[in-house]
């Protein structure tokens, strides 16, 4: 049996403080075959993320991007995928995967930032460390890394 020597003197700031670690390297998984409102994805994954932060910290950048990724998803593919979140030390890494496995439209697209409609993947660029797309399985995966602070960053 342990003395309460062996247990730090303020057990409630140290478990406050693991649980927002554990918290800061989830991983959110959603499935988008079925379309769901692009309201209930926004508002699903900021409730998510937003656990183990404070209200200061803000998740606009990551939404908006968040937004473009899955609403080109369900403009330019028969069948978007899921859309995965990963919480990283550079950041918030969003993925988007679909079932078209053409990577050449999706670089057209980006680099047309001039061209109606294409305004999105310009905002994606603008607000993320870095994005990009790749194949995986019969399609593709549209990526991007949006800076973030954690918790331990204030």
């Amino acid at each position: 049996m342990r003395e309460d020597s062996d247990f730090p003197e303020d057990i409630d700031f140290e478990l406050d403080r693991l649980i927002k670690r554990v918290a800061w390297t989830a991983e959110i998984k959603l499935a988008l075959a079925k379309r769901p409102e692009q309201r209930r994805v926004r508002s699903t994954v900021a409730g998510c993320l937003g656990f183990g932060h404070g209200k200061e910290d803000s998740l606009g950048a990551v939404l908006l991007v968040l937004d473009e990724l899955v609403a080109n998803a369900y403009r330019y593919t028969t069948t978007p995928g899921e859309l995965r979140i990963t919480r990283q030390i550079r950041g918030v890494l969003i993925e988007v995967t679909d079932d078209d496995p053409d990577l050449e439209s999706l670089k057209t697209r980006s680099g047309s930032g001039s061209v109606h409609g294409y305004h999105g993947l310009l905002l994606v660029t603008h607000l993320s460390l870095e994005w990009g797309a790749r194949p995986e399985g019969n399609g593709k995966v549209v990526w991007a890394l949006v800076p973030a602070r954690r918790h331990d960053e204030r």
